[in-house]
């Protein structure tokens, strides 16, 4: 750990002649053996499935390596991909043919910045590339060309893909064609029913346009063009018709909306007339918002569904596209919705909600005649995502004891799982239970408590987790993103060792609804997260398990923003922190269409939001991660940190992963940094030696 001088010198010799940490029941070197094996742990993602037959396919990283399985809904899972090595080589992009015979995928690359070069943390001399591969029946494997987001036509002879601007098309098993390039990236592709027709996204970083791509005669237009951001173009069942979603981003924040900033829009390719069906009222909702990886869905010709926090909560709701009648929403209220599917015939809604229990999350079925919903699976575990194939449903699960894996629901009843992730031996796991607080100005706040096993004699030290996002929600299980799979693991792990660790939900965070993810002064408009952040310590100091003394915090990302917001506000409360990527200035460039007053007034709170704001404030020790190859957040952010740490004289120890991303790619670099993370607080957050300085 570097150390430099203080002003206060007994506080700069207290810090560079850290005692190691007393034993505790689980050494640094049963941490590093646990993690390692919870990293190790099979994880899946990216589950699909064939729309004619039920035949699903998904992304299994085990150990690091990162491989393709596919299963029939009753069978057991065959490998489509042999990759060997943690290069930290990213599989994505995952599609089915219908006949489910053939899967396109995408190698290298990052799903986050697709048009971007293509990560290399495995340091290759000649560096990596973003490639769309198929995978034929029988196993042949072909690379089709470099691009993203794979799509096959509706009767499975023809792929679709895109490379920024430009489309391409491609024989199933035969060589691609570029057949159009615009300027801007195309973000997203639907084939007509017919498959005569492309509708896409394309973004223009100011706006975004929704078009249409005809292969006969080759010819593109765009749907009612406009000064907007356009995007989620659908086709209805007969192809008539093309649904999107149009957006306007209000210069200031406003919670809740003064105005509706978005609109449902239906275009009438047969008149080439645009028609929009419905406009949200101000307030609640005001603002669109749709979980990830899911949109619009027709469930015939005249009815749209789509996602609305009219209530308050994230729902989704079902619109008369030729009349102008209110919408009907048709999952529960106070409750949200992460995913969600239509069945082919359109009668049957499938999604995932936590309906009950916001802190829990489950597969449900739902017809559209108003008949009440149905829980899919009935264990403990919880599932955030699925997916339909054929006439079976898929869910992603994940416990408290087991990594996200794929159940299968044959035709939607006998379940069954191709992979069951099971805990290594020698295990050293709790059962994290949720804990409700109130921060400082009274709200409520969620949050999952790690105490370990036994009686402590003496009290233990503890961590605060934050997680990133900010509109993200850790639960008391392992995580279905595996950015969260990872912390959840390394939660357990420092309980393992004696530390009771919290990780708390703060606002502006997602699952406790509209008015929570969007409080008041959140982020840049005056940090009010961090008083839940806060109130999560003090939680801790009333524990008689706790030492008040010996409270920490870690997190990366929005989570590091917070971690370094705390160590500068208060390190009085917070003894040492770890911040992984985190945003130190807040402060953003001018907005056109504000005055020099109300950028001034803008800047001026971004600063005070900052944790560099206070930085003569910060004296506790903190670690600093970061991957030099962040799209996310820039590596900026953490060298300023260390030079402003440096002008202060406060004890830093600093890591830099050359050419890892946000997200680190690598196993084995998530395991170092959690190491070194580990000792880090086995050395700031040890028993004070009586007669020690403080």
């Amino acid at each position: 750990m570097r150390c430099f001088p203080l002003a206060a010198t007994l506080l700069a010799g207290a810090l560079c002649s850290i005692h190691p940490a007393q034993a505790r029941p689980f050494d640094e070197a049963g941490a590093r053996q646990q993690i390692k094996a919870l990293l190790a742990l099979p994880f899946a993602t990216d589950l699909v499935g064939a729309s004619k037959v039920d035949r699903f396919a998904w992304v299994e990283k085990r150990n690091g390596v990162r491989n393709i399985l596919a299963a029939d809904a009753t069978g057991a899972p065959k490998a489509l991909t042999h990759f060997t090595q943690d290069d930290g080589t990213d599989l994505w992009g995952l599609a089915l043919s219908p006949n489910g015979k053939t899967l396109a995928y995408v190698e290298g690359g990052d799903p986050e910045y697709p048009d971007d070069p293509s990560p290399n943390p495995n340091l290759s001399a000649f560096g990596t590339h973003q490639t769309v591969h198929l995978v034929l029946d029988g196993g042949k494997e072909i690379q089709v060309g470099e691009g993203w987001n794979p799509t096959f036509s509706p009767d499975g002879q023809m792929l679709a893909f895109t490379q920024k601007g430009s489309l391409f098309l491609a024989p199933v098993g035969g060589a691609a064609k570029e057949v159009m390039t615009v300027r801007g990236s195309l973000t997203s592709l639907q084939w007509a029913p017919d498959g005569t027709a492309l509708a896409f996204t394309l973004d223009r970083g100011t706006h975004a346009l929704v078009g249409v791509w005809r292969l006969k005669p080759a010819t593109m237009a765009f749907l009612a063009p406009a000064l907007a951001q356009d995007s989620l173009p659908t086709f209805s069942p007969d192809g008539r018709f093309v649904a999107f979603v149009r957006e306007h981003t209000p210069l200031t924040y406003q919670s809740p909306p003064k105005a509706a900033f978005w609109n449902l829009h239906v275009y009438d390719l047969a008149t080439n007339t645009d028609h929009v069906v419905w406009t949200p009222p101000a307030g609640h909702g005001g603002r669109f918002f749709a979980p990830e990886g899911s949109g619009l869905l027709w469930s015939d010709n005249t009815h749209l569904l789509f996602p609305w926090e009219g209530s308050g909560w994230l729902r989704v709701c079902r619109v008369e596209t030729a009349t102008a009648a209110a919408p009907q929403c048709l999952t529960p209220d106070k409750a949200e919705v992460s995913s969600y599917r239509l069945s082919a015939d359109g009668k049957t809604l499938f999604y995932t909600s936590n309906a009950g229990n916001v802190d829990t999350w489950h597969a449900w079925r739902q017809t559209l005649d108003g008949a009440a919903p149905q829980r899919l699976t009935q264990g403990e575990a919880m599932e955030t995502d699925l997916a339909l194939a054929g006439g079976s449903v898929g869910v992603m699960a994940a416990s408290a004891t087991q990594t996200a894996h794929p159940v299968l629901l044959a035709q939607g009843h006998t379940e069954h799982t191709p992979v069951v992730p099971e805990l290594p031996a020698n295990t050293h796991f709790v059962t994290p239970r949720t804990v409700i607080f109130r921060s400082t100005d009274g709200g409520e706040v969620h949050g999952q408590l790690f105490v370990p096993e036994g009686d402590a004699k003496t009290p233990r030290a503890a961590l605060v987790f934050v997680h990133g996002g900010p509109h993200r929600q850790m639960l008391p299980a392992f995580n279905s993103m595996g950015y969260y799979s990872n912390a959840y693991a390394m939660n357990q792990t420092l309980a393992a060792q004696g530390y009771v660790v919290l990780s708390v939900n703060y606002r502006s965070g997602t699952g406790y609804g509209e008015a929570f993810r969007n409080a008041p002064d959140i982020g840049r408009q005056g940090a009010s997260e961090y008083r839940d952040v806060l109130a999560a310590a003090t939680y801790l100091k009333t524990r008689p398990d706790v030492d008040p003394a010996r409270i920490g915090i870690w997190g990366g990302s929005w989570g590091g923003y917070l971690t370094a917001l705390a160590l500068a506000r208060n390190s009085d409360v917070f003894a040492a922190g770890a911040d992984f990527h985190g945003v130190h200035d807040m402060t953003r460039p001018d907005k056109f269409g504000l005055s020099p007053a109300q950028n001034k007034a803008a800047h001026d709170l971004e600063w005070q939001s900052s944790p560099a704001a206070d930085i003569a404030h910060w004296h506790a020790p903190v670690l600093l991660v970061h991957g030099d190859d962040d799209y996310n957040v820039e590596f900026e952010q953490s060298t300023l940190l260390a030079r402003l740490l440096s002008e202060q004289g406060v004890p830093y120890e600093e890591h830099a992963f050359p050419n890892e991303r946000h997200a680190f790619l690598r196993m084995q670099d998530w395991l170092t940094a959690y190491m070194w993370m580990d000792t880090f607080f086995g050395r700031t957050l040890a028993p004070r030696v009586s007669g020690s300085p403080h």
